[in-house]
């Protein structure tokens, strides 16, 4: 039996479909699936997460058209700003900005930036420190070929990952099966749960019940 994952990652897809099927101008709707990260977050260090990774942007997401990155950049600039730190503080864990930041907006990269200050007052009595990663503007190719650089191991090569930790399980939403790039040096053994609901709609019963089903697996790692 697995028990309870260390370190989740979470792929939140379908907010463009859910703010089309529900008549939002997307900027609201990314608004609501960003106060739903934070919820979802919570909940996950609740339940014993040490660490969560985000795909809030991958580099291929900074081609979109600009209208929609506008919506994107306003949302995830009130998340890193506002709702995040009250998540970090409460559960008193740090935050990491992973991946390339050239092109953001001054505001968004100011937001990012200023999560460096946030610091809850967890890791004491040598507790390990929760710790959330947000990729933001980020390639998998681009994180490898950085590690590579003066390593002469596959043990530097993934201590020099800007996420060095093994992911065990990755949750998608919006019915996709794939991991769109997320960590593919970490999700090797990662078990994958594709969730239907659009990431508005994912709810506390929906992670709880992926957590229950990760708890009950066998992972053989390739052995």
């Amino acid at each position: 039996m697995n028990g309870v994952p260390r370190h989740v990652g979470v792929i939140p897809d379908g907010t463009r479909r859910w703010s089309r099927l529900h008549a939002v101008p997307l900027t609201e709707g990314y608004l609501l699936a960003m106060r739903n990260l934070a919820d979802i977050i919570d909940l996950l260090f609740a339940s014993r997460v040490r660490t969560v990774s985000v795909y809030m942007l991958s580099a291929r997401n900074l081609l979109r058209p600009a209208e929609e990155l506008a919506a994107v950049f306003e949302a995830e600039s009130r998340f890193c700003s506002v709702m995040l730190p009250e998540v970090l503080r409460w559960h008193g864990a740090r935050a990491e900005v992973v991946g390339r930041n050239d092109g953001l907006p001054t505001g968004f990269r100011d937001a990012l930036e200023g999560l460096r200050s946030v610091r809850g007052e967890g890791g004491k009595g040598g507790e390990e420190v929760r710790k959330v990663h947000l990729l933001v503007g980020y390639d998998g190719w681009d994180e490898v070929l950085t590690a590579l650089r003066g390593a002469s191991s596959i043990e530097e090569t993934k201590a020099a990952l800007a996420v060095p930790d093994d992911v065990d399980l990755v949750i998608r939403t919006g019915g996709g099966a794939l991991l769109s790039g997320f960590l593919p040096m970490q999700s090797q053994y990662a078990h994958i749960a594709t969730v239907d609901a659009l990431f508005n709609d994912l709810s506390p019963a929906d992670v709880t019940a992926v957590l229950a089903e990760f708890a009950e697996r066998t992972r053989l790692q390739g052995l």
